[in-house]
């Protein structure tokens, strides 16, 4: 509590167990037909690789890895992360309600073979195709790669492991065929302009100390 008395910022967690009770709802509100299927030809020509749901999970720790040391010690910074995934969050929660979507690119009957293909069929079982436009993994991992280099507390090597880990899990949004490439495409589209938003200040800072190094 008096962590939370000096940090009150850190009552913006609070919007997570919102977010999740909120998606829940809506998942099991989904029409089960005549939906927007996101579907395109090019999803023919993406491989299914199970190997790739190792990166798929590592979603959550990614969010934990750029948000705990920002919570503790760059409020700024956790406060930016925060809000910009409170709005495309948000966004995509009403977008879905307005417009239900979903994809039909799981495939069928497949082997329990792998570590990859046990992690996938749990995550079947547990989530629908529905509600795939845009991808919240691929707007949460542009979120926390922006975080790691706006705040002061990641190393270099820290932003470069963040970064990869990152770029590997929204790859394997369409590569374990949880979405179809428009869902990935589309939210890199939503999310650019709002991280310029919310980071305008943080970009022309850096873009100015470019300018004018320190001799």
């Amino acid at each position: 509590m008096d962590f939370v008395r000096t940090h009150r910022y850190s009552y913006l967690v609070l919007y997570f167990p919102v977010y999740i009770i909120t998606f829940f709802i809506i998942e099991q509100n989904t029409p089960t037909s005549g939906y927007w299927v996101t579907d395109t030809a090019l999803d023919a020509y993406i491989p299914f690789v199970p190997g790739f749901a190792l990166f798929y999970i590592i979603w959550y720790p990614l969010f934990a890895a750029a948000g705990v040391p920002t919570l503790i010690w760059d409020g700024a910074a956790f406060k930016r992360w925060m809000y910009y995934l409170m709005i495309v969050l948000t966004g995509t929660l009403v977008f879905d309600v307005l417009v239900p979507n979903g994809q039909h690119l799981r495939p069928e009957n497949v082997e329990i073979d792998g570590l990859g293909t046990w992690i996938m069929s749990i995550i079947w079982a547990a989530d629908t195709p529905t509600n795939v436009f845009p991808s919240m993994h691929v707007l949460g991992c542009l979120g926390d790669i922006a975080c790691v280099f706006d705040s002061k507390v990641f190393k270099p090597w820290m932003k470069a492991v963040v970064t990869v880990l990152s770029v590997l899990c929204m790859a394997s949004t369409v590569l374990v065929k949880q979405h179809a490439i428009v869902d990935s495409i589309g939210a890199v589209i939503i999310a650019l302009p709002i991280l310029i938003i919310i980071y305008r200040r943080r970009i022309a800072e850096a873009l100015k100390a470019r300018k004018n190094p320190v001799s």
